[in-house]
């Protein structure tokens, strides 16, 4: 999609970011409460409870993200004043069964009539405190296929509900190998960028997708 590479190249400014090395399993049920912070202006989460060691890796990748937002912010006004990159929302998506998605949305504002809206999410096991990566939920090309399926079913509802959809997506969008997603009570949530299938003026579009379609 000839949009993502502006994002990617954005996205390099702004996720140099340390993530934890910790396998710390705990014996019974990990749980953490959750907060909004704030770092020079810039909304960050930090999270409590569960296992200190997870909890505090976790908490210092989370903040880092609005560091570097705050130091990306300077280099790119360094270059026109008028430029700017600022987090607009930094929010759990999901908190249960001992695993956690935190979704960062950013926005890039670099001379163009509009800026470019970005995410970032973090999905994590809270027991372990390691990463749960796209191929941990789609592990081959049958339930890869699975997945298409079910998101060109939710585009063409959408696209019948009138909600922007561009028709030629409906069977044709873009998925790569690891795409943006976060989790929540029954599956996996694909996200698109604008443009990828709908407008700009439609913001991100998230496609659920349950886990009883991808193991069907």
């Amino acid at each position: 999609m000839k949009f993502r590479w502006v994002y990617v190249l954005i996205l390099a400014l702004i996720t140099t970011i340390i993530l934890p090395t910790a396998d710390a399993s705990a014996a019974g049920t990990i749980a953490v409460k959750s907060k909004v912070l704030y770092y020079k202006g810039q909304p960050y989460i930090e999270l409590s409870g569960g296992n200190k060691s997870v909890t505090a890796k976790l908490n210092k990748m989370f903040k880092v993200h609005a560091v570097n937002i705050v130091s990306s912010d300077k280099k790119i006004k360094k270059e026109n004043k008028k430029y700017s990159v600022s987090t607009t929302s930094a929010t759990v998506k999901f908190n249960q069964k001992e695993k956690i998605s935190v979704v960062y949305e950013d926005y890039i504002y670099a001379g163009a009539a509009h800026g470019f809206p970005s995410s970032t999410s973090y999905n994590y096991d809270l027991r372990t405190g390691k990463e749960l990566k796209f191929i941990n939920f789609v592990q081959n090309d049958d339930q890869l296929a699975n997945l298409e399926d079910s998101i060109s079913s939710s585009l063409r509802a959408m696209y019948n509900a009138n909600q922007g959809i561009f028709e030629e997506n409906i069977n044709d969008f873009p998925l790569d190998q690891e795409p943006a997603f976060y989790l929540y009570d029954k599956g996996i949530v694909i996200r698109f960028y604008p443009y990828e299938v709908a407008p700009y003026a439609a913001g991100f579009v998230d496609v659920k997708v349950p886990y009883s379609k991808i193991s069907k």
